[in-house]
């Protein structure tokens, strides 16, 4: 096929699951329709660990960014985005300057709101954005309720995982594996996990840890159960890496406070761990039902303790809970299915496509941009201020 259009997908150069979803995808679209560039955004200030298995084709590139400016980032990233016909999909800020700065009238813009984090992005560039994709149901409704003008730009697609097919060993009457997978921060609930492995230690039920990943947050987490002898810590190389040491699992833990989807989530249940996890979206229900594991209030260490301790005493409930696990991953999360949904919506970018006419809001959004500007407002608040305290002396 001559003349293709051109897909750009932004990415990012680093160990979590925003760069997952975007591999699962790539690796399963069809590459006969688009010429596909990924763009892999790389923060020189990211405290944790750069992907590991990041693989580039001849049309990729990694962008590495730091401390320039908005303004100074676009410019330099623009040169990597061509006005060829075509569409680029977004997930960050980042991009949505760039895009802001620079229109490309060829292109059509895709944005995925990951999580309630991305609702605010999505609101504030609304008007360069074409359609809006969310994997989240909740997300999905939050977004129609605040712009209501653009239902049929808001699209509700889950992703996937790689159907795993393989038999689930269960070990009776041993230790309960438990297995965290998500970038080390606060808000991910790693600090929870000495705490609940503490009320377990208390009601008598051993447990085995195996956190992988990393975060900046890491080495301190490691320090605070250096005393436990049953947490282990690995940052596997490869997603293949990654599944082998989910397929050793009973239960995948996840106390996170702010989450959408999460790949580690299917990926898990893709191999029969049961989920365990804080209730940090409503729509986590829609998958994570009451056949397939727990959600919890978001916090309630004693409860998430309460449920493993359940599983370890009641391993026909482990059992019936992971088959259901997989059978959820067969039936709704089948990456080659998944993959082809976001593939076609990607496909209409042509008919799909907005008419983007600037507005007041568009004109201050895009001036914010300028130090300058910003100097100036800072300034004329200052004056307000003063002229404000003489008024009320």
């Amino acid at each position: 096929m001559q003349n293709k259009p051109e897909l750009i997908v932004f990415s990012q150069n680093l160990l979590g699951g925003g760069a997952s979803f975007h591999r699962n995808m790539l690796s399963h679209f069809p590459k006969d329709f688009f010429d596909i560039k990924c763009i892999y955004v790389s923060p020189s200030n990211w405290q944790g660990a750069k992907a590991l298995d990041l693989v580039l084709n001849p049309r990729d590139i990694i962008f590495p960014y730091g401390n320039e400016g908005s303004r100074a980032t676009a410019k330099n990233l623009e040169t990597h985005i061509s006005n060829k016909e075509g569409a680029i999909v977004a997930n960050l800020e980042t991009e949505l300057i760039c895009l802001d700065l620079y229109r490309k009238k060829n292109k059509t813009i895709y944005f995925i709101c990951h999580d309630d984090g991305f609702i605010n992005l999505a609101v504030k560039y609304e008007s360069i954005i074409d359609i809006f994709i969310t994997h989240n149901i909740t997300v999905y409704n939050e977004l129609i309720a605040l712009l209501p003008k653009r239902k049929d730009d808001i699209h509700f697609i889950q992703h996937g995982v790689k159907v795993q097919i393989f038999e689930k060993q269960f070990r009776d009457n041993q230790k309960l594996r438990i297995v965290f997978l998500a970038r080390h921060h606060a808000f991910k609930g790693i600090y929870d996990l000495p705490v609940i492995n503490d009320i377990l230690v208390k009601k008598g039920v051993q447990v085995e840890w195996t956190i992988l990943g990393d975060g900046p947050e890491r080495t301190n987490l490691m320090q605070k159960v250096a005393d436990c002898d049953n947490f282990k810590f690995d940052i596997p190389k490869t997603s293949d890496e990654v599944v082998d040491i989910l397929k050793m699992q009973d239960v995948f833990i996840l106390p996170s406070k702010a989450d959408g989807l999460p790949v580690a989530l299917l990926e898990s249940m893709s191999v029969g761990c049961v989920p365990v996890l804080a209730n940090f979206s409503e729509g986590i229900k829609k998958v994570v039902t009451d056949q397939i594991g727990f959600v919890l209030p978001v916090g309630d260490n004693a409860l998430f303790a309460a449920k493993i301790a359940l599983l370890s005493q009641d391993r026909d409930l482990l059992k019936n809970l992971s088959r259901h696990s997989i059978e959820k991953v067969k039936e709704e999360f089948d990456i080659e299915k998944q993959a082809l949904e976001y593939f076609d919506l990607y496909k209409k970018y042509k008919q799909l496509r907005r008419n983007h006419h600037l507005g007041l809001k568009d004109l201050q959004r895009i001036l914010s941009y300028s130090s300058y500007y910003n100097k100036l407002i800072y300034s004329f608040k200052a004056v307000q201020n003063k002229l404000g305290l003489k008024n009320s002396a």
